[in-house]
């Protein structure tokens, strides 16, 4: 079967691909194409420059050794420029342009060992813009440009911002490019996770638990963000309930990261050996995503929960 891996956005979070890519190897799974989006797509990237356990445990260490000055690069003036409506960002991409100069494995996108589909979205039309080929850095930048963070780039003559509001999971560009069996790597899931006590699984007064606490988010940046958040949750639920009927579709379980800090590299080892951990447990027993409404890790829902009704849509 032609196996994807695709791996959705998550800020920092992307260490929890790290290890949910070495659980995958580790059981034999290997694949033959992946698609990426936001740190997602740089995760992508690097696996499909050398998609081995090998490449896996040299992205763990890339991420165990990642700091906030690598990529969020704090600027005073530009985030003072950015609140007061000067600037439609808060900080440059700089910080993330340089490291993937030093670290990618490959110069352009067709240079991979295996295929790697890097995904952005044009700021005009909300469409899913697609790299497959060309220079590897610029679309990768442009895959993590989180809107109104980090500005918007020009390609050709669209604008364009980070990959996740047009596809945040894009399981159907995996079905369109011929995939039979698609593994989703998600940057958090529902597992209940404790970081305060190094890690420890499953603790009594985990931090980082699911469902999210029902308490609104206290800043205007903070709304709009949940708000982005709630709509490519939403779009990727119904991804994945098209794609279950035309590939045999999983989802990896993952640490939850509610209540952690997207922009903190403090938490990647915790969430890299967690999710290394509730793979392996998961993979032998691992069961498809179902043809009916689910939840973000892939789980049919009640009927009632997320919208979801027993009333069948009226048809002409």
């Amino acid at each position: 079967m032609r196996t994807a891996w695709v791996l959705p956005g998550g800020s920092t979070f992307g260490a929890i691909q790290a290890g949910l890519a070495s659980a995958l190897f580790e059981a034999g799974v290997e694949p033959d194409l992946l698609v990426g989006t936001s740190a997602g797509s740089l995760n992508a990237a690097w696996l499909a420059g050398d998609p081995t356990s090998r490449g896996a445990a040299k992205l763990r260490e890339l991420w165990m050794t990642m700091r906030r000055s690598d990529v969020f690069p704090i600027q005073p003036t530009r985030v003072l420029a950015g609140k007061l409506g000067l600037s439609n960002h808060v900080m440059g991409n700089h910080g993330l342009a340089r490291w993937l100069f030093n670290n990618l494995p490959f110069r352009r996108l067709q240079d991979a060992k295996v295929p790697v589909t890097v995904t952005a979205t044009d700021l005009d039309t909300g469409d899913a813009v697609y790299f497959e080929s060309g220079p590897a850095l610029p679309p990768l930048v442009v895959s993590c440009s989180i809107p109104g963070m980090f500005p918007p780039i020009q390609v050709g003559d669209r604008w364009l911002v980070d990959g996740g509001p047009a596809a945040f999971m894009p399981i159907s560009r995996a079905v369109e490019q011929g995939a039979e069996r698609v593994f989703v790597l998600p940057c958090g899931g529902t597992e209940p996770f404790d970081i305060s006590s190094g890690g420890e699984r499953r603790g009594v007064g985990s931090i980082a638990t699911w469902p999210p606490p029902k308490t609104p988010p206290r800043s205007v940046g903070a709304v709009n963000g949940s708000a982005l958040g709630a709509a490519m949750v939403s779009a990727a639920r119904l991804d994945m309930q098209l794609n279950a009927s035309r590939c045999e579709l999983y989802v990896l379980p993952a640490p939850s990261v509610v209540g952690l800090s997207p922009y903190s590299f403090a938490h990647s080892r915790a969430l890299i050996d967690e999710s290394w951990q509730v793979a392996r447990e998961w993979y032998p027993n691992a069961a498809r995503v179902p043809d009916e409404p689910v939840d973000i890790a892939g789980k049919p829902v009640r009927s009632g929960e997320f919208g979801v009704t027993d009333t069948a849509p009226a048809t002409s």
